[in-house]
């Protein structure tokens, strides 16, 4: 059973991705970017309050779907999305599975 996507027409947005690599002597190594198309960017900040203040969780989140975004790969935490003029760190990446198959159905990630 596949579960039914949004349209490509919803998915209005695009960003150059800059997969993180490792951390080198002079800092982070990232790839050459490639540009990923099709794409939903929710913007909007998240924060969680705790005793010791406000602490933002994440500005924006990325929703990316199998068979819409292209190219679509295999997305790593730390790495550079590059959209609205400025570069946003991905925190944390969120794979979403088909609900009767271990297929991808799309990713979700948050960044800073």
């Amino acid at each position: 059973m596949v579960m039914p996507k949004p349209p490509k027409s919803f998915c209005i947005d695009s960003f150059d991705y800059h997969e993180f690599v490792e951390d080198g002597w002079n800092g982070p190594v990232y790839k050459e970017p490639i540009l990923i198309e099709h794409c939903r960017i929710d913007r909007g900040a998240e924060y969680s309050q705790s005793s010791s203040g406000k602490q933002l969780l994440y500005n924006a989140v990325v929703f990316c779907y199998e068979g819409i975004t292209e190219p679509l790969p295999e997305f790593a935490t730390q790495s550079i999305l590059r959209f609205d003029g400025q570069d946003h760190t991905v925190t944390k990446v969120i794979p979403i599975y088909e609900a009767y198959d271990k297929v991808i159905y799309s990713y979700e990630l948050e960044v800073i």
